[in-house]
């Protein structure tokens, strides 16, 4: 009797872990079908391709590397040395310019500006003065907050200066630059640029065998950056 009742008992705990199994057996297979819709339809696999794969990852909107920018402002000019003193009238400027970002804080473009000629007295005879630069910038992005970002920066090139002056003609010297002020932030891609620039004209050539004069002016300039593709 001992040895039937236990069998009859282990029957039972047969039955029952059997059913348990496939009580939980049906629940897994659901979720397995559901977690891999792709594995249960071998055909689904011919249908994808990278393509498909590629245009369902999310797009990242890359920064625009190049940008344009176009310039205006006041100069306040400093008389020319070597040029037996005077006065020269201050002036306008504008200026062109492209570009490119290379990291978060660096900044490189190329820019000419033209400085309206202004009038220029020089012992009872008066002329004009006009000048035109193209130099080479580096700047330095500080950072930005709130739409602002403050910047430094340095350029090198060339000076023209043309002085119509009785004795005096126009020619060729080194430009250099010393620059700093804020972008402001517009819209996408739109900027402006607010800013002071030192610029300094040194050994300008104006011939008729004069000797070489150098000039520096004060640059009060308001610009427009825009990022292109």
């Amino acid at each position: 009797m001992g040895i039937d009742r236990r069998w009859r008992q282990g029957l039972a705990a047969l039955g029952l872990a059997t059913g348990l199994a496939a009580g939980l057996a049906l629940p897994l297979a659901g979720v397995a079908q559901a977690a891999d819709p792709v594995a249960a339809d071998p055909a689904a696999v011919d249908d994808l391709s990278a393509d498909d794969l590629l245009a369902k990852a999310p797009q990242i909107e890359e920064s625009r590397f190049w940008y344009l920018r176009v310039d205006a402002g006041y100069v306040f000019n400093e008389t020319p040395d070597g040029v037996g003193g005077g006065g020269l009238d201050d002036a306008a400027l504008v200026g062109l310019g492209i570009g490119g970002r290379f990291s978060d804080w660096l900044r490189l473009d190329l820019t000419a500006d033209y400085r309206i000629r202004a009038d220029y007295a020089l012992g009872g005879v008066s002329g004009d003065y006009g000048v035109a630069t193209l130099l080479a910038n580096a700047y330095v992005d500080l950072g930005s907050w709130n739409a602002l970002t403050p910047y430094i920066g340095a350029g090198i090139g060339l000076g023209y200066a043309d002085l119509d002056a009785p004795g005096y003609g126009s020619g060729w010297g080194l430009a250099w630059a010393a620059m700093g002020g804020v972008a402001i932030d517009l819209a996408p891609n739109w900027q402006l640029d607010l800013g002071y620039r030192y610029l300094a004209l040194e050994n300008i050539d104006l011939g008729g065998g004069l000797p070489d004069i150098d000039q520096a002016a004060h640059e009060i300039r308001i610009g427009l950056r825009v990022a292109i593709d």
